[in-house]
């Protein structure tokens, strides 16, 4: 969930830097689903040989915590006029469902080598 977070926490920070692509209207929703589904996939690579159970929730969790911490970032750089709890809500659920598919499609990833010395 880390890895997600860090990366909706950056593209927070750059639609505030770069403010013709914040302002865009896609920006953020776009974005921020893909970078669950990233987080989601990322839990399953690294969890090989589980059950496509905890694939599933592993990425709901990993998507849906990233993309919770990515809306409240939004909403602290007030980069979401009022920052609605629906928006959050919806940003949340978004992310879980998109960091659940990518726990599934994570799964048919090769695993993560660890080089031995």
């Amino acid at each position: 969930m880390l890895f997600g977070a860090v990366l909706q926490v950056l593209m927070v920070v750059i639609g505030v830097l770069v403010p013709a692509l914040g302002a865009r209207n896609n920006f953020y929703p776009i974005l921020g689903t893909i970078i669950a589904a990233l987080a989601g996939a990322r839990f399953s690579r690294r969890s090989p040989g589980e059950p496509v159970t905890r694939s599933l929730s592993g990425g709901g969790w990993a998507g849906g915590g990233s993309s919770l911490i990515g809306a409240i970032a939004a909403a602290i750089a007030a980069v979401v006029p009022g920052a609605p709890a629906q928006t959050i809500l919806i940003a949340t659920l978004t992310g879980t469902v998109a960091g659940m598919v990518g726990g599934v499609v994570g799964r048919g990833l090769p695993a993560k080598r660890v080089v031995s010395e």
